[in-house]
């Protein structure tokens, strides 16, 4: 029971402090989780975040669940869960009562622009972290850059993206391709 209850209150310590959603996490889920409480590796963090881009629900949800399976089973994935949106649900629940009363106050709009420019800071961080674990060579350069552009011209799924670009990158390690 420790175990579950430290897993809820880690990944409910990392959502309270979390502003922008999934990825905006990534980099207070890494100091957590990878080097203060060496749960998982970076490596592993990159393949959750990955992985969860492909399935339905909630980016920050899906990496929480993953880790807390790892942990600790199907009750350490429920633990992490639950850490994860019992500070959104106890946030929400209070902002909705009152915003109505503050969202006209200038200084409340500057906090929310602030909060704005944090989180993108954050999701910044964690691309620069992504690109310098997942960009090692010249042929994962040419797997982003072209995944990058059929995703800006073309209307295509992100999932059929990622797992296109999965099927690629088993195909280039089968065929001992590197640059």
């Amino acid at each position: 029971m420790k175990g579950l209850l430290e897993i809820y209150f880690t990944f409910f310590k990392i959502s309270s402090v979390t502003f922008g959603g999934g990825m905006a996490m990534m980099p207070i889920l890494q100091r957590e989780i990878v080097q203060n409480k060496q749960w998982i590796t970076d490596e592993e963090v990159i393949d959750y975040y990955a992985l969860s881009q492909g399935l339905p629900g909630i980016l920050a949800i899906n990496v929480a669940s993953m880790i807390g399976y790892r942990k600790r089973g199907l009750l350490g994935d429920i633990a992490a869960s639950l850490g994860t949106v019992s500070p959104c649900i106890l946030i929400i629940t209070i902002l909705t009562s009152f915003i109505s009363n503050f969202r006209d106050i200038e200084i409340i709009q500057h906090a929310f622009a602030g909060i704005t420019l944090g989180a993108t800071a954050l999701i910044f961080s964690a691309i620069v972290g992504l690109w310098k674990k997942s960009v090692v060579d010249k042929i994962c350069l040419a797997i982003f850059v072209i995944t990058a552009a059929i995703m800006f011209a073309f209307d295509i799924s992100p999932v059929i993206l990622i797992i296109l670009s999965g099927v690629i990158g088993i195909l280039v390690k089968k065929s001992g391709l590197r640059a």
